[in-house]
């Protein structure tokens, strides 16, 4: 009996992204990670040996907890992330045959919802997520759907890769043609020998 998921897809579907589209995102992240952290540091008074605890505080500040639970349903995976507080342009979902990532960027805005982040509506909301997948998927076939702070991210699983024999032919020194499962070194090797043997008989 096939197992339904109870939560079936709707909403906004997603173009997913590239990995270079990603890393670029991601150095964006980063960016504003550190530019926050500079924040921090003068609001410090500019004392140094802080650097790490400033980096840390500032992650804290800006990167969103992300909610995440990834299942296996029978040819396919189905990952599920709540964010709420995003929309679907601010939404980056990338795939690779063993990895899935999830990020976004959420610009300050004075509707963001009270009471769900402690995060400071000065700053952008982020998120980063990247989860090792326990098969290989099938990227062409891969589907991302957003809804009300869902993410729901559909994976086919990859069809396993069919082993295929190819004999090729190798000429040995005695114009034989020979498969390539007999070593080239093993042809040469022999042939001395059985002359050798040939030439003792005859003396």
């Amino acid at each position: 009996m096939t197992h339904h998921s109870s939560h079936a897809p709707s909403g906004t579907d997603l173009n997913l992204i590239s990995v270079h589209e990603f890393f670029e995102h991601t150095r964006d992240v980063f960016h504003l990670i550190a530019r926050r952290s500079f924040e921090i540091f003068e609001a410090r008074g500019h004392v140094n040996g802080n650097d790490r605890e400033d980096w840390f505080l500032a992650e804290h500040e800006l990167l969103t907890p992300v909610k995440f639970h990834i299942s296996e349903s029978g040819d396919q995976l189905i990952a599920r992330a709540e964010v709420p507080g995003f929309n679907s342009q601010e939404i980056k979902v990338s795939i690779e045959p063993h990895r899935l990532t999830i990020s976004g960027k959420a610009e300050p805005r004075e509707d963001h919802p009270s009471g769900k982040h402690s995060h400071s509506t000065q700053h952008a909301l982020l998120i980063l997520r990247v989860i090792d997948l326990p098969t290989e998927v099938d990227l062409s076939k891969a589907k991302a759907t957003f809804s009300d702070g869902r993410l729901e991210v559909t994976m086919p699983k990859a069809a396993p890769s069919k082993s295929v024999r190819v004999e090729t032919k190798i000429e040995s020194p005695t114009g034989r043609s020979e498969t390539a499962g007999i070593q080239p070194a093993f042809i040469e090797d022999h042939e001395p020998i059985a002359k050798t043997r040939a030439a003792s008989s005859r003396s």
